[in-house]
């Protein structure tokens, strides 16, 4: 296992080279900083002189100012991104709350409160999908735990089904049914047909190289007429990798807007 993950590192080392080039023109990858001031929230990258900074998490948003940026070469925490700016919000976020910055004024960006829905029919299809589909690297005896669907809209319907190895379904499934941060994840966008994975951009292209990917679907939301969704990923055997990703689930299929990488 321990081979595994620095072959899995060496890959996604390589990916995060070019982290920075995947920041976009729309979004910044987001952390508290406290350490750094009253009210601060730093990001990754530059923020172009005179851009309109919003700020949201689950229930909360707030308006930003530039402050300063500094330096992210003497970080432990590496992404190819060598620059971090530091922006003041009016409130901080809840505490431990994923959040993303977006290049854009308060009124344009709002949250999504996903509807909850139940379609056995569909749940049947993810599943079959997960046990069958190769390019997810799933172990052979892999358990599916749970699928959640959760409508944004008419048109935008995403999953999140979790999983567990054999050994250990009895441990993860107390975790459910509101999540398991301790589950392998495969967090979906459900198209008329298609399934379309969106942890694809970090898992590994290799035939055979079996992952265990945890996280999941962090925030929905929408800048002016378009909706985003929000998602980590993580490897669910150590913390020594992390992925911000950002979609644009406007059209038919999932549109990768922003990809950070990042490792120890």
């Amino acid at each position: 296992m321990k081979y595994l993950l620095l072959v899995i590192l060496a890959v996604l080392s390589a990916t995060s080279v070019c982290s920075a080039a995947q920041q976009g023109a729309l979004f910044r990858d987001a952390y508290a900083c406290p350490d750094r001031g009253r009210s601060s929230i730093c990001v990754y990258g530059t923020i172009p002189k005179g851009a309109q900074v919003t700020v949201i998490a689950k229930g909360w948003k707030s308006a930003a100012e530039v402050k300063e940026r500094f330096s992210n070469k003497n970080e432990e925490f590496r992404n190819g991104i060598d620059t971090s700016t530091r922006l003041q919000v009016a409130t901080m976020p809840p505490k431990n709350a994923p959040i993303i910055a977006v290049l854009a004024a308060a009124n344009a960006v709002n949250e999504i409160k996903p509807e909850n829905v139940q379609d056995r029919q569909i749940v049947e299809r993810i599943g079959g999908h997960i046990k069958k589909a190769q390019e997810l690297n799933l172990e052979p005896d892999i358990r599916l735990l749970q699928t959640r669907l959760l409508r944004l809209s008419p048109a935008i319907l995403l999953s999140e089904t979790f999983l567990s190895p054999a050994s250990d379904v009895a441990e993860l499934q107390k975790q459910l049914p509101t999540g398991c941060e301790g589950c392998e994840n495969v967090p979906l966008m459900v198209g008329g047909s298609g399934l379309h994975d969106l942890f694809k951009p970090v898992r590994s292209s290799k035939k055979n190289s079996v992952e265990h990917l945890c996280g999941g679907i962090k925030l929905a939301f929408t800048v002016s007429d378009r909706t985003y969704a929000l998602s980590h990923a993580f490897i669910c055997e150590s913390d020594a990798m992390t992925a911000t990703l950002v979609h644009d689930l406007s059209g038919p299929a999932p549109a990768l807007v922003l990809k950070v990488v990042g490792g120890l």
